[in-house]
């Protein structure tokens, strides 16, 4: 077996786990050098199977799953199981997302891989927790940015049904770090008290813990009751789209602004920076010590309107670059729009060395994004994503010699 040196180079790691959270976290996991052996069912992780460009790869796999070895086990026979507990028990790190109760009914819920492995770390990520009405409900991303309110803090301009938030999965990727840093902070807790633990991301924290802004309630603003809100959702939905529609028609600082060639994004949350952009732009705004507060007169709302088509007008007379080279001059944080198709050649990027590169059999050379980590520099020698099954006998070799040598200890 080629391993990849690391911190956590000796730890290994079994992932029962499928789609994006869980295989994030235990890529996390091996892009730090752990051993993760990825079981999957005979038919293979469901992500295989999302959009292939070859039999048994599509680019999602692809992007969540290198630095693992792939074993072939079928939970639903005794032999499958039994080789899975075995292996469990030869592990540091056991990574899971199936639905409450699905794991106690394949004999390998925590429960029984404790007192099987008393130093294991049993990592969990889940849609909602083990509790609560939702509890055996399956979620994914679209489905827990609906119930979190994620996509109605994203309204539509014209109060219609809400969208998918950002158009990624925005909430699995966060489940994903969430769960790996439990990992991790379990594993130092072990370090002093030679006891593993169960660790549990859930989807629905990790969209609300994306909302922690706004998820504030204090006492002396507040109060100490606060009411539900009333009326309907159709309704409420409509009437944020109108209220931050507003908003963007009064924002000046801190938005997109079109330019003569593309769009230019500006941030500017000081009183100096926006202070910079007034003179830049040529405008003098009355309220830039406080542009977030609420207008005090319909005269006012009209005025700090007019400013901004003001400034939208003035920012299509140049091109982005010669807005970002003005604004970088002052120290006004901006930056050009971008599609996700240009970072592979982007100057930043490519000077971060934040992609990585490894030969995949038959399909050559391929990038894809790194762990977002570095130590000392970042870590090399990636393994490509493994053909299903591609590690079967290898791994039930290497369990059946710690088998062996377990009993001669």
């Amino acid at each position: 077996m080629t391993s990849l040196s690391g911190p956590l180079d000796g730890i290994r790691v079994v992932d029962f786990s499928g789609y994006i959270a869980g295989p994030f976290c235990t890529q996390l996991l091996g892009d730090m050098g752990a051993d993760v052996i990825k079981v999957e069912p005979p038919t293979g992780e469901q992500w295989r199977v999302q959009d292939p460009f070859a039999a048994g790869f599509s680019k999602s796999f692809v992007a969540l799953n290198r630095n693992k070895r792939s074993i072939v086990l079928d939970l639903k026979t005794d032999a499958g199981r039994e080789t899975a507990k075995e292996l469990v028990a030869s592990a540091d790190i056991m990574v899971h997302n199936y639905r409450p109760g699905v794991a106690e009914r394949l004999g390998i819920g925590y429960g029984a891989m404790h007192a099987l492995n008393p130093k294991l770390i049993y990592a969990v990520n889940s849609a909602y927790g083990p509790n609560g009405p939702r509890a055996l409900q399956a979620g994914y991303d679209l489905v827990i940015q609906a119930v979190s309110g994620l996509i109605a803090s994203n309204p539509r301009p014209d109060g219609k049904a809400p969208r998918r938030y950002a158009g990624i999965a925005l909430i699995d990727f966060t489940a994903g770090q969430m769960l790996a840093f439990g990992v991790m902070t379990a594993l130092v807790q072990r370090l002093r008290s030679g006891v593993g633990q169960r660790v549990e991301s859930t989807l629905i924290e990790a969209a609300l813990s994306l909302q922690r802004q706004k998820l504030v309630s204090v006492e002396a603003v507040d109060g100490t009751h606060q009411q539900k809100a009333t009326g309907t959702v159709l309704d409420r939905v409509h009437a944020w789209a109108v209220q931050m529609n507003d908003l963007v028609e009064r924002e000046l600082y801190y938005r997109t602004y079109e330019t003569s060639d593309g769009y230019v994004t500006v941030g500017c949350l000081n009183v100096p920076q926006r202070q910079h952009f007034m003179a830049i732009v040529g405008l003098d705004d009355p309220w830039f010590e406080n542009p977030d507060a609420p207008p005090q007169s319909p005269e006012e709302d009209r005025s700090r309107r007019a400013l901004t088509l003001y400034a939208e007008a003035a920012f299509t007379e140049k091109t982005t670059a010669a807005w970002v080279e003005t604004f970088e001059a002052c120290g006004v944080p901006c930056a050009p729009v971008q599609m996700s198709d240009d970072l592979m050649f982007d100057e930043q990027v490519e000077a971060g060395d934040y992609f990585i590169d490894f030969e995949m059999p038959q399909f050559g050379r391929v990038r894809t994004m790194g762990c977002g980590l570095s130590f000392n520099g970042r870590p090399n020698g990636h393994r490509p994503p493994p053909a299903l099954g591609q590690h079967t006998q290898e791994i039930l070799d290497e369990l059946r010699a710690y088998q062996t040598s377990a009993k001669h200890a």
